[in-house]
């Protein structure tokens, strides 16, 4: 017993302190099992003790002023109209994104209709049609030989007539 040695041991941690062994911890027979009881409830109350001296400072600082409330209060409510702002944008393009669908089947619809109008105008009138019109309605007749002249321009862009045509006799 006068004798003790340094011997390592963990208390409440993973962390080693180095201390003194007490006896019945040397000696099994020694043992009584009210000394680590009572260290156990010595230490719960121990821990207590401090927790309810806590300082005003410590207190302050875990309270919450009005500064830091006002500051979390306007974080939440931008944080929430950006959110707000964020799905009506999103209905918006929605909108526009259906407005854009309709359109481009109205077009679809109009541009086939357009087409079957202009093949029904050009199988409207056939080249017959046009020369009775041609022939019985406005008088119209064939150049006969003779009618019809020739002649070579310099410049084939165009021709300009400065006097009569020449007849072909």
């Amino acid at each position: 017993m006068s004798q003790r040695r340094n011997l390592y041991y963990t208390d409440g941690s993973a962390a080693r302190k180095v201390g003194y062994a007490p006896d019945y911890e040397r000696n099994p027979s020694r043992r009584t099992n009210t000394a680590p009881e009572r260290q156990h409830v010595q230490r719960a109350s121990q821990q207590k003790a401090q927790s309810k001296k806590r300082s005003p400072q410590a207190d302050k600082a875990l309270a919450f002023d009005f500064k830091y409330t006002v500051f979390v209060v306007a974080s939440v409510a931008i944080m929430v109209c950006a959110c707000i702002y964020m799905l009506y944008m999103e209905s918006r393009i929605n909108e526009q994104q259906n407005n854009i669908n309709a359109m481009t089947s109205k077009l679809e619809k109009l541009e086939n209709e357009n087409a079957a109008f202009e093949m029904s105008l050009n199988n409207m009138y056939t080249l017959d049609d046009i020369y009775d019109v041609a022939a019985n309605e406005l008088g119209m007749v064939y150049a006969k030989k003779g009618q019809i002249v020739y002649y070579e321009s310099a410049n084939e862009d165009y021709v300009k007539q400065y006097q009569d045509v020449p007849s072909a006799n």
